[in-house]
């Protein structure tokens, strides 16, 4: 009996490849932030949470489709609460978090809405 690894489909690659690109530009973001202060501490917490989720995508865990659901919703969210702060009233300042906010939802719309995603993360699948 043959014990392979399931092939990782593209995209599946794809997802990673993009999160772990946010992961780069968290970690780059941390040398113009204020060490300490409320982004600094986003950025670095989002950046690990990050390196979990891609982990978890590369190698296809079964955890890792609710995971990146969470996170991507998150993100959302603290963005949406950064557009409230006073600090990100101007439109330059406005521009990281409404991006940020946009490549969340093509992410949750990518992994809700492409047919090859779902099945590689369930049980069935795994057991081969």
């Amino acid at each position: 009996m043959k014990h392979g690894r399931r092939k990782r489909p593209i995209g599946i690659t794809r997802l990673a490849l993009f999160e772990f690109l946010g992961v780069l530009g968290c970690f780059g973001l941390l040398l113009f932030t204020v060490p300490g202060s409320r982004d600094y501490i986003a950025l670095l917490i989002g950046g690990w949470v990050g390196v979990v989720v891609v982990y978890g995508l590369w190698t296809m865990q079964l955890w890792a489709f609710w995971m990146t659901a969470c996170y991507e919703a998150t993100e959302i969210l603290y963005e949406g609460y950064l557009l409230t702060q006073s600090e990100y009233r101007g439109l330059l300042h406005m521009a990281g978090p409404l991006v940020g906010i946009l490549m969340s939802a093509i992410t949750l719309g990518y992994l809700f809405l492409d047919r090859t995603m779902k099945p590689v993360f369930s049980r069935q699948s795994s057991v081969s």
